[in-house]
């Protein structure tokens, strides 16, 4: 009986990850949600490819992305957003959006970062996802298709 109690357990748990989504599949992000880094002259800036996971798990919220504390976008499940950010040292950052049942009681205590560096003219690609545990991850990427 145990086995079978550890068996769903594990089997539940496993269901509530995120998972990767093709970038040649995911939908581009709604213009109203994208905030910030929307445009850039290629010779200063790289582009920065930011791909939320599909799955269960807070599905229904939005996720915002931040480029050194702005808010540049918002993103649902299986969505992707291309931004131009200047070259240098960034902090990209991710952390739940909305109201309600959505904004996770203490937003701040849940935000993810990553230090980055963007070189002019360059493709970086960043991966939005929740862990088994719920946990906000942002991780670089060399996986998603295309540019």
């Amino acid at each position: 009986m145990k086995r079978y109690v550890l068996l769903c357990l594990t089997t539940m748990l496993a269901g509530c990850a995120t998972h990767p989504v093709d970038l040649k599949e995911a939908k581009p992000v709604a213009a109203d949600r994208i905030f910030a880094f929307k445009e850039g002259d290629q010779a200063t800036t790289g582009k920065v490819i930011v791909v939320r996971d599909l799955g269960q798990m807070a599905g229904l919220c939005p996720m915002a992305f931040y480029v050194d504390g702005t808010l540049a976008a918002q993103l649902y499940r299986g969505e992707a957003v291309s931004l131009q950010v200047p070259a240098g040292s960034h902090i990209l950052g991710a952390g739940p959006a909305g109201k309600g049942t959505c904004s996770w009681n203490n937003e701040a205590a849940h935000r993810r970062e990553l230090s980055v560096t963007i070189t002019a003219g360059s493709t970086s690609k960043i991966r939005l996802g929740l862990n088994q545990g719920g946990v906000i991850e942002i991780s670089p990427t060399a996986f998603g298709g295309g540019k």
